[in-house]
């Protein structure tokens, strides 16, 4: 069976991994996972960085370290700027050979925490990020990479636990399993997708499949499929002259405008046009 995960990266080709920092007044991403970490670093303002299930909110001065295969999500409501750093699988089992049977166990939430064992990894999370602002000459792969085997190696020395390998194995396969629903979901988010199909894909009944996906990710799966729609709604509300009905019927609901707006407004705080008349002063 053809391996699928639900966010597929594309890591710069020049380096080989995923270095940049983004400021966004408002953003939402839906739970997804992948094969390799993923570092956010919160420069200023605060975000909400949900990981199996539990939320963390990290302000300024913190960051989350998310595993390989571990479901994650991600949002902000006010103005948050991070630098976010994602190293593939590859070049993590290099230089951490059991990276299959550990966990790197590392959340600072805010800056005033960054203290003691976390002190080193803002350092050189600081470091990373200066590289990024500064310009980029011939020795700047030399020193992303000395700076990214340092923050690996701060976390092996600091935050690398042994799991129970029959259980990580098998949650990884489960996990592995539940990606290819969660990338059908991304490519199909418009079109209509029922409980029993999601199912289906996955070899299982409709009940032992909705106690599964809530096992693993945390909501039922209605609830998931609305989070992509709402993310996807969210980004052409910020980025399209499309009116709000029309986004709705492009994000998948369809004849249901009043849904969309309840769902809008419990995961954005505000409904649509709202959200756009903010982005619209702001802008």
């Amino acid at each position: 069976m053809e391996e699928y995960t639900h966010e597929q990266i594309h890591y710069e080709q020049d380096t080989g991994m995923l270095l940049n920092v983004f400021g966004h007044a408002s953003t939402f991403t839906a739970k997804h996972w992948h094969n390799g970490f993923e570092i956010i670093y919160v420069l200023s303002g605060q975000m909400t960085v949900n990981t199996n299930s539990t939320d963390h909110i990290i302000k300024s001065g913190g960051f989350a370290v998310i595993n390989c295969k571990s479901i994650h999500a991600a949002c902000n409501k006010g103005y948050c700027r991070y630098l976010l750093l994602q190293i593939p699988y590859d070049k993590i089992v290099r230089s951490i050979p059991d990276i299959d049977t550990s966990i790197i166990s590392c959340i600072c939430k805010s800056g005033e925490e960054a203290t003691g064992k976390y002190a080193d990894i803002r350092l050189t999370l600081n470091k990373l990020e200066a590289l990024f602002e500064s310009e980029h000459n011939s020795g700047y792969l030399l020193k992303l990479n000395s700076l990214v085997y340092e923050l690996l190696y701060h976390l092996v020395v600091n935050f690398k636990i042994k799991a129970n390998p029959e259980l990580k194995k098998k949650t990884d396969r489960n996990i592995q399993r539940l990606g290819i629903v969660l990338q059908y979901v991304r490519q199909h988010y418009s079109e209509r997708i029922s409980l029993s199909y999601a199912a289906s894909m996955v070899a299982l009944n409709k009940e032992y499949f909705s106690r599964f996906f809530r096992k693993y990710i945390g909501m039922t799966f209605m609830d998931y499929v609305f989070s992509v729609r709402l993310e996807h709604a969210h980004y052409d509300i910020l980025n399209t002259d499309y009116t709000i009905n029309e986004i709705a019927n492009r994000c998948g609901f369809e004849n249901n405008y009043k849904l969309f707006v309840r769902k809008f407004r419990e995961q954005y705080g505000c409904n649509p046009a709202e959200k756009r008349r903010q982005a619209e002063k702001t802008g």
